[in-house]
């Protein structure tokens, strides 16, 4: 059990006790998705890897894709250290497409359908071949939480 020491008054331990046990609530509900975000992480590393802006690596990986740390908010196609990047992608990047949580889990549903989509290029193709039909959201938290 884990308790907390009253600084204020009475009613300022209470109201102490109050926000803990809400900020506890609140991970308690987010850590399922997030645990369930880092098994999938497992098919993502072969490519991927997350790695802070000072070098320290949060999730190994490959490199033959971006890396994906800050991916949550940041503009598609806009890791400066990758060069491989598709056209598509490119021009995703170009009309300032962002990965929301909603826009990640389309993307790795079809990223070809997405890029198309985003585009407005019937012809747009991915580079990523793969497709995760569930999880989505649960991986787009994982790698959420890693750039806390």
């Amino acid at each position: 059990m884990l308790y907390l020491t009253a600084v204020n008054a009475e009613g300022g331990m209470v109201k102490q006790r109050r926000i803990f046990a809400a900020t506890v609530l609140a991970f308690a509900a987010l850590a399922p998705g997030v645990q369930a975000g880092e098994r999938m992480w497992a098919d993502c590393r072969t490519c991927h890897a997350v790695t802070a802006p000072d070098g320290t690596v949060l999730a190994r990986g490959g490199r033959s894709g971006p890396n994906l740390y800050g991916i949550a908010g940041r503009v598609a196609g806009s890791d400066g250290d990758f060069r491989f990047y598709s056209d598509a992608m490119r021009a995703a990047r170009n009309r300032s497409v962002s990965w929301t949580q909603d826009n990640f889990v389309a993307y790795l549903t079809n990223p070809e359908q997405f890029l198309q989509r985003a585009t407005g290029n019937p012809d747009a193709s991915a580079e990523m071949h793969v497709e995760l039909r569930q999880g989505g959201a649960a991986l787009f938290d994982y790698l959420r939480s890693l750039q806390q």
